[in-house]
């Protein structure tokens, strides 16, 4: 097997590990001592690391007893969005967008790997910090791949136009939580808006690599 295609399907099996976060959120909001709201409930609110109301004097009663589970989920997205940006280089056209998807993909996993680092409650600043630059950074990475993959529209075109699709769903979703208008569904449906597209396309993009590399 050519190194290149070796490399290629190592990093899109590192993105298709992401699902191990879906799994994992569903997983940690079973030991809430109540129901978690997709709706009014932070993503982050899953790694908390104490029991009680948060932000503290508000109404919402955060208690994660798995938190460890998340925190460990957070940094392991991280590390595979990192992997994967870095491995699945040449499964895209060469050239400086391929160079500054990769970038910004990269950068994205450092961020969420910060989120898992520092959770909510322990250093909000830093998990902000991390988390701003996760939405970001990820969801333009995910354009910027979708314009790389059209200067060769024969390779993987549905990737293509998944890859703007969901690259402007979650950016405008990121602007939309950013400036509090939830449309209805709450601080954590557009939380999930903003951040959701991301993983799905890893997931997806993964798949979809691992697919050509082995026709190759």
């Amino acid at each position: 097997m050519p190194r290149q295609t070796s490399a290629v399907r190592a990093g899109a099996i590192a993105w298709v590990i992401a699902a191990q976060f879906f799994i994992t959120q569903v997983v940690v909001a079973t030991a809430w001592p109540r129901v978690f709201s997709l709706r009014f409930d932070y993503i982050s609110d899953l790694g908390n690391t104490v029991c009680g109301a948060y932000p503290a004097g508000g109404d919402r009663l955060v208690c994660s007893p798995w938190h460890l589970a998340m925190n460990t989920s957070f940094m392991v997205l991280g590390v595979t969005m990192i992997l994967g940006a870095l491995l699945t280089r040449d499964a895209f056209p060469p050239g400086w967008v391929r160079a500054l998807a990769s970038l910004l993909f990269s950068l994205a996993g450092i961020g969420v790997f910060v989120v898992g680092i520092y959770p909510e409650n322990t250093d909000n600043a830093r998990h902000v910090l991390g988390a701003g630059l996760n939405f970001t950074a990820g969801n333009i990475a995910m354009v910027v791949y979708g314009l790389a993959l059209a200067q060769r529209p024969s390779l993987h075109p549905a990737l293509q136009r998944f890859s703007l699709f969901a690259g402007l769903l979650g950016f405008v979703g990121t602007l939309l939580f950013v400036s509090g208008h939830y449309l209805g569904i709450g601080l954590g449906g557009m939380e999930r808006v903003a951040a959701y597209p991301m993983t799905v396309w890893q997931i997806v993009a993964g798949v979809v690599l691992l697919r050509g590399a082995s026709a190759r």
